[in-house]
């Protein structure tokens, strides 16, 4: 039977654990596609707040040159080292179709430079990928890049400094760049301890002004400049018309990246008086010149670089869910199962035990049955006959207690309760084992309230079926003790020794201890008594010290 309940509930455990895990996998897969829609529409939204703050500083210029201008004077406000790397601002005037600034291949900064002696002012514009990369060398970039990739220390961290620059339009040239050991703690770049310095030398002109930083602000290149290649990717121009036709489209890239593009037009309006010779009879007129600015915006978006950990949590957390919903429902089945294997295990050795039980009676019956048949002596004759009815009325016994114990181990089974007096019937049930052999006695003690709510009619059943098991079991000449103390009923008599084991196999129908196998009984006894105790949940057991055996049971919860 334990080989049995193994495998079922091995069995139990595998399908149980497959059908959540599969419930499991479909809730987490709706969970994920549910959080990256959302962080599509939230990053969406931020993409196109970006090219509308764009939009909107741009919309203060005069002219297309100036708007480019006023771009770049926000461009910390438009972006940070970690985006402008995957961004790209294309910027032309429709009305000559003219490019004036494409961000691919370039970073946006803000620098410092020292104009005067006394002076210092605000630069800001983009340094171009090729104008830093293409001028240093091989072993410097290699420098370069080990002590932008160290990890801080102490508070302390490397930097990139353009510290010498000239200026050509929009685009601010690197002559000279430094590393910087950074204490977080130090605002001001003069007190940075200059670990090399790099000779961009090459990108002077003659005629051209170098400027030098400040000494406070730090002209800090991104870290990422030269570490992930080509600075800010050309995502606009692999696009096809009929996607940069579009206000805002979407082009996959991989499973969860994309590229964002989105295109906007900005009117710029000029107005003055044209006071020239050749207006309308000499007379000063108003003139409005228009240009058009088109904004294309881009940028390469990776769903999992905001939502990693959330669906890595979410999908956790559902993980836990199912699992303590995979325990509690594979205990509760196994529980059920268990109890199926263990009831239709008891049904077989009661099935068993009964056929056992019957064989032998059956026997008997047959022999004298068969022997009537015979010539034989009237004398003997009545002998047979009283054999055959005891050994019948033995069967009747049989079959009538394995009814009682079947019902009521039945789910049907209903309890009549009513107040029953536990001295009373104790005292009633008694008295029907005033004579019994060998000198056996009963004696009882009675205390307390003993007025109970429960069946009378399996209460009485009780009784008589736990003093006919001591009358069968105890020894000559000894006392059989009911004490009954408020709703506790203990009854007592002298036995064999019986071990724990022994102890709680006597619970069991069909069991019966091997050397009072010569009593008469079926071992149904004690089943009964059990299965009504249990319909009445009231507390029971077995105790056995050195040769006294006592039962108890109680409805005092």
């Amino acid at each position: 039977m334990e080989q049995r309940l193994k495998k079922q509930r091995n069995r139990l455990f595998l399908r149980v654990s497959l059908i959540l895990i599969a419930v499991w996998l479909t809730v987490s897969a709706t969970y994920c596609v549910i959080r990256l829609n959302a962080e599509d529409a939230d990053v969406q939204n931020r993409e196109l707040a970006n090219l509308s703050y764009a939009k909107q500083q741009m919309s203060t210029a005069v002219v297309s040159v100036d708007a480019v201008g006023v771009l770049l004077t926000n461009t910390n406000a438009l972006y940070s080292e970690e985006n402008s790397y995957d961004s790209q601002f294309v910027v032309t005037d429709k009305e000559i179709d003219n490019l004036i600034i494409d961000t691919a291949g370039k970073v946006l900064v803000s620098f410092t430079a020292k104009t005067s002696a006394e002076n210092t002012d605000s630069v800001s514009g983009y340094v171009e990928y090729k104008a830093v990369h293409d001028v240093l060398k091989k072993e410097e970039l290699t420098k370069i890049t080990d002590y932008l990739n160290r990890e801080p220390e102490a508070g302390k961290h490397y930097d990139l400094v353009c510290t010498k620059f000239r200026i050509k339009g929009f685009e601010i040239i690197p002559v000279e760049l430094k590393i910087a050991l950074v204490d977080e703690n130090d605002a001001w770049f003069i007190m940075d301890e200059i670990i090399e310095t790099f000779d961009l030398s090459e990108n002077r002109e003659k005629g051209d002004p170098v400027y030098n930083c400040g000494e406070m602000k730090r002209n800090i290149i991104p870290k990422g400049f030269l570490l992930n290649g080509e600075y800010g990717r050309d995502y606009i121009s692999k696009l096809s018309d009929l996607q940069r036709g579009s206000p805002v489209t979407t082009v996959s890239t991989g499973l969860f990246e994309y590229i964002f593009y989105a295109v906007d037009y900005l009117n710029l309006n000029n107005s003055y008086i044209d006071r020239s010779f050749y207006s309308y009879e000499n007379n000063p007129r108003p003139v409005t010149l228009s240009y058009t600015i088109q904004l294309q915006y881009a940028r390469k978006i990776n769903l999992l670089d905001n939502c990693k950990l959330d669906l890595i949590a979410g999908t956790l957390i559902i993980f836990a869910f199912f699992l303590i919903i995979a325990f509690i429902l594979c205990f509760m089945i196994w529980k059920m199962v268990r109890n199926q294997i263990v009831g239709e295990q008891k049904r077989l050795s009661i099935t068993g035990a009964l056929a056992h039980d019957i064989k032998t009676p059956l026997f008997v019956i047959s022999g004298y049955a068969y022997s009537l048949r015979e010539d034989i002596d009237p004398g003997e004759r009545d002998s047979y006959l009283e054999k055959i009815i005891e050994q019948t009325d033995e069967i009747n016994s049989l079959v009538h207690n394995m009814l009682s114990y079947s019902m009521l181990d039945s789910l049907d089974m209903t309890l009549n309760r009513v107040e029953v007096d536990l001295g009373e019937l104790a005292r009633g049930i008694a008295s029907d084992f005033k004579s019994m052999p060998d000198g056996r006695r009963v004696e009882l003690s009675i205390s307390g309230n003993n007025t109970v709510n429960a069946d009378c009619e399996l209460l009485k059943t009780v009784f008589k079926n736990l003093l006919d098991n001591a009358m069968k079991y105890s020894k000559p000449d000894s006392v059989i003790n009911i004490n009954i103390n408020g709703k506790s009923v203990k009854i007592s008599n002298s036995s064999e020794p019986l071990t724990k084991t022994e102890l709680k196999q006597l619970w069991q129908p069909y069991v019966r201890k091997d050397k009072s196998r010569h009593q008469k009984g079926n071992g149904l006894g004690l089943s009964i008594v059990k299965s009504i105790l249990d319909l009445h949940s009231a507390r029971y057991g077995l105790t056995m010290r050195g040769d006294v055996f006592t039962i108890w049971f109680s409805f005092d919860m």
